[in-house]
């Protein structure tokens, strides 16, 4: 049982570990200065550009809009002086693009998109600058930083999880009669299931096992109580016999654990500021401003959503985890009438607490990624199902 709940607890352990290895580290700025511009220090080529705007005068200041050209002063350092660089974006994007007025003790993050791509495509040190009326004069703020390649393990997830799963999204929605994120994440969750199909019912079965066995490994506790060494030992035997394994069912949680990285990645900022050059050859023709992502109307999966999805998401969870505990409430008596079992208190602590785990986990993110876990929830508590009522 603890195996089973031992799962989802992994893959947000893991989430939370990448996500600090990659996500963004602002550098600390005094709060002197008028207006703060403020981009990472070091910043990858590929990457979403933005840049966050904190307006420390007593008067709003303004962000003007020269759509289709960029709407920052950028320059690079090049051969001992700064030279301007400027991109222009195709002008049908510029329709929502409008001046954007930052009001005292504010802040606001401008992204840069399309421009930034063509911007800083080259290794260098670059300068940002905003010009800008601040307490009736016109004065210039600027910060300067630095871009460069990908590192190897960046390349890796790249090309070896990010692109191929970005591609295969955009490629399921492209083929839908309306492009659909909702529905495109549904297709790509039913396609993974499918591949993990065997994998996962093979941990599965291995878990019914696993719970058959309990018993066995409950009295060898109390049997080699002091001795841990003879009940390690004892433990390994019966895991030999019975062909079983208490982490067999941690790979497809760990096969699962990069699609829902790169799905964050995908979906964070939204599709509309996915690099064209992440996209294969025979998609970059696909307009991924024509992508729905609002699914049936009712939510827009690029925004986190704090109440509805989460309770959902924790819901299902709680449902499959009494499911997996259904085989095993018999088995949990003590094994004496002296004798205290931890087991039934900490199942029914971990099945509570556990699906409220994911539920907040759920709120913290795109409601994109707690769809996908929603979805594929739904699929295993199906696959459950069958397990539980298989003879074997």
């Amino acid at each position: 049982m603890q195996n089973k709940l031992f799962r989802p607890l992994l893959f947000i352990i893991i989430f939370l570990l990448v996500f600090q290895f990659f996500g963004k580290k602002n550098d600390q700025q005094t709060s002197g200065e008028d207006v703060i511009v403020l981009i990472k220090t070091k910043t990858v080529i590929g990457k979403n550009f933005a840049v966050d705007i904190k307006n420390n005068s007593p008067s709003a200041i303004t962000i003007p809009s020269n759509c289709p050209k960029n709407p920052l002063t950028v320059e690079k350092y090049s051969n001992g002086e700064w030279v301007m660089r400027e991109a222009e974006i195709d002008q049908k994007l510029c329709a929502d693009d409008k001046p954007v007025q930052i009001e005292p003790e504010k802040s606001y993050t401008l992204q840069l998109r399309q421009w930034g791509w063509a911007l800083f495509n080259e290794e260098g040190k670059y300068r940002i600058s905003l010009k800008t009326q601040a307490e009736e004069k016109e004065k210039t703020y600027s910060y300067e930083f630095s871009v460069t390649s990908p590192s190897f393990m960046r390349n890796i997830w790249n090309e070896v999880f990010y692109k191929p799963i970005l591609n295969t999204l955009v490629f399921l929605i492209s083929i839908l009669p309306n492009p659909d994120l909702g529905w495109g994440i549904i297709l790509l969750t039913l396609i993974i299931k499918l591949i993990l199909l065997v994998p996962n019912h093979k941990a599965l079965r291995a878990q019914k096992q696993m719970q058959k066995i309990q018993p066995q490994l409950e009295a060898l506790k109390i049997k080699y109580k002091d001795n841990p060494q003879q009940l390690a030992q004892e433990t390994m035997e019966i895991w030999k016999k019975y062909k079983v394994s208490p982490m067999s069912s941690c790979l497809p949680i760990l096969i699962q654990f990069p699609v829902l990285i790169a799905l964050f990645y995908v979906v964070k900022d939204g599709l509309n500021v996915i690099n064209p050059i992440s996209l294969y050859e025979t998609l970059r023709g696909f307009d991924l401003y024509t992508v729905n992502p609002n699914f049936l109307g009712l939510i827009d999966l690029t925004k986190i959503n704090f109440i509805v999805l989460p309770i959902i998401v924790g819901a299902m969870q709680f449902f499959q985890i009494r499911m997996t505990m259904a085989k095993t409430q018999t088995d949990d008596k003590p094994a004496k009438k002296d004798e205290i079992n931890p087991m039934p208190m900490m199942n029914k602590m971990m099945q509570y607490f556990m699906p409220i785990m994911i539920a907040v986990f759920t709120a913290t993110l795109p409601a994109a990624v707690g769809f996908y876990w929603g979805t594929s929830t739904l699929f295993g508590i199906g696959q459950q199902f069958f397990v539980n009522r298989s003879k074997d």
